[in-house]
C-alpha cells in the first residue's frame, strides 16, 4: 500500500481502496528503506521457467533517465542530469514438441542478397490484390476507389500463414548492467545470460539493435553458445530512412506533402518512426510482423539498398545477420514459429525490440519512482520493477475488480482521401505528354535519363558490395579494405536543397516581373499603386496647402 501511495498516476485507484480498507502509513523515509530492502532481496532469475521446449530469447537495449527538474540556479547555464543503464529482458516462448522441418530451397548458385523466388511471388500477390480491389473495367474505364491501406493489408494477409500460434511468452526483466558504451560492458551482459539460464548443450539467442549487435560480433566468435539476431523494429526504421535517402530527388517529398506531411525536414530525419511507417506503408513499403518468411525474404531483397544509401554499418550487420540465418536451419525453424512477440491484442504482433521498448523501457520508466543518478541505486530499482508493479496490481485486482490493460484501442487518422488524391495526380502525370513537367515532379533534378539509369544500376552495385562484405568480414577470402565503404551510389537531394531551388525559382519569377514592369508588359495592378479612382489632390496636409494658397491669392489682389 505504501508503494501504491507513492505513484501519483494510480491515485484514482487508491481512492477506491481507501473506502474499503483502513490504511496506516509510515514516514516516507521508512518506506524508501523498505523498498530498498525488497530490491536487495529480490532475484529476477527465480521467474525463469525451466520446462521443456522453451525457447529463451534475450533482448538488450540502452535505457536512459533524466531528472525531473533542473538544479537550483540559472537553468540556461546547466543541463539536467541523466543516468544510463543496459536493460536486459528475457522472453520465454513455449514451442510445440517438434520443430517444423525446414527444407533448404536455396541452390548452390543462388545468392543471399537481392531478388528471390519468394519476393517475386509476393509481388504477384500484391498485384492480384490491387486488381481485385480496383475492379477495373476496360470498356468503361471505371474503377473502384472505396478502399484504403487497411483493406489492402487484410486481403494480403489472406495469402500468408501467420506464426505465433502459442500462448504469450513469459516476460522477465533481469538485472541491469552498465551502459552499453564499451565492448566489455556488452560482453558482460551476454555472460550474465549464460549464468542465469544455465545452458549446457543448448544455445541462447540475443536480439539487439545495430549499435549493440556490432559490439557482440567479436564475443560470438569466441563463444558459440550465443547467437545474435538483428532487431526488426530498428532495422525497419533504417529501411525507411534508406528509401527516403534514395528517392529524395525523385518526387517523394512532393508526394509526402500531398499526403498531408507538414514538416518535411522531420520526415527526412525519421524523427517519428510510427508516423513515417504509416506514410510509407500506404505508398512504398509494407513489412508486417508475425510472418518470418515474408520478413526474412523481404530483407534479403531490400538489403542491397543499404550500401547504396550510404548506410555502411547496417550494410555490414545485415550481411552478418542474413548469412548466419541462411546457414542455420535450427534458428530458421524457431523463427518460423515465433517471428514476433504476441503480447497485445489478437492479430497484432510486436518486433522483439519493439516489445522491449513497450514492456521494458516504458514499463520501467512508468513504475520507477525518484529517479536516482547513482548507477547502483538505478540498477536496484530496475531489478525490483516487476515486484513493485505486482504489489500494486494485486490491490487493484482484488479490491476494485479492475485489471491494468497493456493495450487500448487507438484512433488513427485515415489517409484514404489523400491517397486517392495522390493516385489521381499520378495518373494525370503519366497520361500527359511530358510527365516530368507535371507539378507533382517539381524540383526533381534526378528525373532525367542519367538519373533514372543511375537508379536502376544502383541495385546491382549494392548486391556486389554486400557480397564483398561477406567475403572480407565472414569468409575471409579477400583482404579487408575500407575504401569506398561509405560511398553513395545515388545523387542525394535534401530538404535544404529543395528549399534552395524553390527560393531560386521565386527569385527568377520576381526578376521576370521586374523586366515586364520595365517594358510595360506587366498585367494587373503594379505593386504600390493605390486602388480605386485617383484623388483630385495629393495625400497629406491638404488643409494647410489650401490655407497657404488662399494667403497667396489675397496678397496678389492687394
Amino acid at each position: 500500500m505504501a508503494s501504491f501511495c507513492r505513484k501519483p498516476k494510480l491515485l484514482s485507484y487508491l481512492q477506491g481502496i481507501l473506502e474499503i480498507v483502513n490504511i496506516t502509513s509510515y514516514t516516507q523515509r521508512h518506506e524508501r528503506n523498505l523498498e530498498k530492502i525488497r530490491a536487495l532481496l529480490v532475484n529476477p532469475a527465480d521467474r525463469i521457467c525451466y520446462e521443456k521446449n522453451i525457447w529463451n530469447l534475450g533482448v538488450i537495449d540502452n535505457i536512459d533517465f533524466k531528472e525531473a527538474t533542473f538544479g537550483y540556479g540559472n537553468i540556461f547555464d546547466v543541463t539536467r542530469g541523466n543516468s544510463h543503464a543496459t536493460l536486459r529482458m528475457l522472453f520465454q516462448f513455449q514451442l510445440s514438441d517438434k520443430l517444423p522441418n525446414i527444407i533448404d530451397e536455396t541452390k548452390e548458385n543462388q545468392q543471399i542478397f537481392g531478388p528471390n523466388f519468394f519476393s517475386l511471388q509476393t509481388l504477384n500477390v500484391f498485384n492480384s490484390v490491387f486488381k481485385k480491389l480496383l475492379k477495373y473495367d476496360k470498356n468503361t474505364l471505371m474503377h473502384c476507389s472505396d478502399f484504403d491501406e487497411n483493406d489492402i493489408r487484410n486481403q494480403i494477409m489472406l495469402h500468408f500463414e501467420v506464426g505465433c500460434n502459442f500462448p504469450p511468452p513469459n516476460v522477465i526483466i533481469l538485472n541491469a548492467r552498465d551502459p552499453p558504451s564499451t565492448d566489455s560492458a556488452v560482453h558482460e551482459c551476454l555472460k550474465m545470460y549464460l549464468d542465469e539460464i544455465n545452458i549446457e548443450d543448448k544455445y541462447i539467442h540475443i536480439a539487439a539493435d545495430e549499435a549493440i549487435y556490432r559490439r557482440d560480433i567479436s564475443y560470438c566468435k569466441k563463444n558459440e553458445k550465443v547467437k545474435m539476431i538483428l532487431d526488426q523494429w530498428h532495422t525497419n526504421k533504417d529501411m525507411m530512412s534508406a528509401l527516403i535517402t534514395i528517392f529524395l530527388g525523385y518526387g517523394i517529398f512532393n508526394m509526402a506533402g500531398i499526403l498531408g506531411v507538414r514538416f518535411l525536414d522531420k520526415l527526412e530525419k525519421g524523427v517519428d518512426f510510427r508516423a513515417t511507417s504509416k506514410l510509407l506503408a500506404s505508398t512504398l513499403v509494407w513489412n508486417p510482423m508475425g510472418i518470418f518468411k515474408l520478413q526474412h525474404e523481404s530483407l534479403k531483397a531490400f538489403s542491397p539498398l543499404f550500401p547504396v544509401a550510404g548506410k555502411s554499418n547496417y550494410a555490414r550487420l545485415v550481411s552478418h545477420h542474413l548469412y548466419h540465418i541462411e546457414n542455420d536451419p535450427q534458428i530458421r525453424a524457431i523463427l518460423c514459429m515465433a517471428p514476433s512477440v504476441n503480447l497485445t491484442s489478437y492479430g497484432h504482433f510486436l518486433a522483439y525490440d519493439e516489445a522491449l521498448e513497450l514492456f521494458g523501457v516504458k514499463f520501467v520508466k512508468q513504475n520507477v519512482t525518484r529517479i536516482p543518478t547513482d548507477k547502483e541505486e538505478l540498477k536496484l530499482k530496475i531489478k525490483a520493477t516487476q515486484l513493485e508493479k505486482e504489489r500494486t496490481d494485486m490491490l487493484i485486482c482484488d479490491y476494485i475488480n479492475d485489471s491494468v490493460q497493456s493495450s487500448q484501442p487507438r484512433h488513427i487518422q485515415s489517409r484514404k482521401v489523400k491517397i486517392w488524391e495522390l493516385a489521381h495526380l499520378l495518373v494525370d502525370a503519366f497520361e500527359s505528354a511530358n510527365p516530368f513537367k507535371h507539378p507533382i515532379f517539381e524540383f526533381c533534378n534526378n528525373l532525367n535519363s542519367q538519373g533514372i539509369d543511375k537508379l536502376f544500376s544502383a541495385y546491382d552495385i549494392g548486391i556486389k558490395r554486400l557480397q564483398r562484405i561477406v567475403n572480407q568480414k565472414i569468409l575471409l577470402t579477400e583482404s579487408y579494405t575500407t575504401v569506398g565503404r561509405r560511398e553513395r551510389n545515388i545523387t542525394r537531394v535534401t530538404v535544404a536543397d529543395i528549399n534552395k531551388m524553390r527560393k531560386m525559382k521565386e527569385g527568377e519569377r520576381r526578376e521576370d516581373r521586374e523586366i515586364g514592369r520595365s517594358r510595360g508588359k506587366l498585367r494587373g495592378r503594379p505593386r504600390g499603386r493605390p486602388r480605386g479612382r485617383p484623388r483630385s489632390r495629393p495625400r497629406g496636409r491638404g488643409r494647410q496647402r489650401d490655407i497657404n494658397k488662399g494667403d497667396e491669392e489675397n496678397a496678389q489682389s492687394q
